[in-house]
């Protein structure tokens, strides 16, 4: 009997991998549940509803919908599934947390719909909209949305200091590539001074503001903010790296534990990459190279990678569904409607 790493599942067309990252997502959209709105933002909801049609049709040409050969374990998958949302669920409350630290008092609903709606921003290349988009559903006017946009970047860089923490386990006993852990333990020591410096905050302020003549104002993280926003942050993370390991092991038997933490490695590598939307080709060309690297067939690895990025899409629209239907309900408002009304 062979053994599961070395049984060939056929290759699937995943040249197409990249050519999916053309369905962009419309998710910069101010509010896309809003009753009366300006014709901008008319427009902004049809492409958002168009957006969401030419993603499925792009999977389908992608040939993302054809896993007929693949077998899985019902349980394994059914529990990485569970996994996977409940890690979405804790993004949210990474968000509102974020906020209420702030000073912007929001509940989780809130949060849920904002992080939601806007969840298919990532696919636009330049990672903006994923800043500014949930920040937008509490602002009202500008000069909110521009401190709620810095509470929202600095939410992601916790998410990404704790991506490349994780990422360094596999790196140096998987991977093995020690010279590389070191220089992403290095990275994460830069970006830990470049988030708690006063004086490069107000360096970069200087040059950003020179560059694009106005006036730009940063301020750096504070512990405080660090700490409790890391809780959710780590959490979320290793619920994710946890649904990873079981949807590998509902495909593959043996595979060890520490193969989990082959997904943060490839996500926050691929989320740096901000001119791909989020990272289509990078992260699951990252992922093939640890699991080829931790034993499986190039043929074995890159299916896995494959399907863990449907998997997670699948998390991602769970997600929007979800922030849609509370939404519809009645049950969260975003500012801008409320203070119209």
């Amino acid at each position: 009997m062979p053994d599961d790493h070395d049984r060939v599942i056929p290759r699937y067309n995943f040249a197409m991998i990249w050519l999916s990252g053309k369905a962009y997502f419309s998710g910069f959209v101010i509010d896309p549940f809003a009753r009366k709105c300006c014709p901008m933002q008319k427009i902004f909801r049809l492409l958002l509803y168009l957006s969401l049609v030419f993603f499925l049709w792009y999977l389908y040409r992608a040939d993302y919908l054809v896993f007929r050969d693949i077998r899985f374990d019902p349980w394994l998958l059914a529990a990485s599934i569970l996994l996977l949302i409940a890690g979405f669920l804790v993004v949210c409350l990474s968000w509102g947390t974020a906020l209420n630290i702030s000073g912007k008092s929001v509940g989780f609903t809130d949060a849920v719909i904002s992080q939601g709606t806007y969840v298919f921003a990532k696919y636009i290349p330049g990672k903006l909209w994923v800043i500014l988009g949930r920040a937008s559903w509490f602002s009202p006017d500008r000069s909110g949305l521009k401190f709620l946009s810095l509470v929202s970047l600095q939410e992601q860089l916790v998410f990404l200091w704790w991506g490349l923490a994780l990422s360094l386990p596999p790196t140096f006993f998987i991977l093995q590539k020690q010279w590389l852990g070191l220089i992403i333990a290095a990275g994460t020591a830069l970006l830990t001074v470049l988030l708690f410096s006063s004086r490069l905050y107000r360096y970069f302020s200087r040059i950003i503001s020179r560059i694009f003549k106005r006036n730009w104002e940063f301020r750096p993280m504070k512990w405080s903010f660090f700490f409790k926003v890391s809780l959710p942050v780590l959490l979320f993370w290793l619920l994710w790296s946890a649904g990873f390991w079981f949807l590998m092991i509902s495909v593959f038997d043996d595979i060890p534990a520490l193969h989990a933490f082959i997904f943060p490695a490839g996500m926050t590598y691929g989320f740096m990459v901000i001119f791909l939307p989020a990272g289509i080709g990078v992260r699951e060309g990252i992922l093939a190279a640890f699991l080829m690297a931790g034993g499986l067939t190039a043929e074995n690895a890159i299916t896995v990678s494959v399907i863990s990025r449907f998997w997670f899409i699948a998390g991602e629209i769970f997600l929007f569904l979800l922030a849609w239907t509370l939404k519809l309900t009645g049950v969260g408002q975003p500012a801008s409607v409320a203070e119209a009304n």
